[in-house]
């Protein structure tokens, strides 16, 4: 069984278009991280224009990712917030 973690989804080297991901090298680091209560707006509209968007909510789903993910807010891998 294969485990993916997060450096299968933004490697270097990159043949899936990884590298093309709207929130790579973005500075606002809490808005990917906000708490429950939180506006999340700011990564949502980042997401909106990010051409790998549903393989970045995938991932999120498969691995049990929490935070912001394809433009949606995931805890442990289960949606949250749309």
């Amino acid at each position: 069984m294969t485990v993916e973690v997060l450096a299968d989804l933004l490697p270097i080297s990159d043949s899936h278009g990884w590298h093309r991901a709207a929130c790579r090298g973005d500075p606002n680091h809490e808005a990917w991280f906000p708490y429950p209560s939180q506006d999340f707006e700011y990564a949502r509209t980042v997401c909106g224009r990010c051409p790998i968007r549903p393989d970045c909510l995938g991932f999120a789903e498969r691995t049990g990712q929490s935070g912001v993910w394809g433009g949606h807010e995931f805890d442990r891998g289960k949606m949250i917030r749309e």
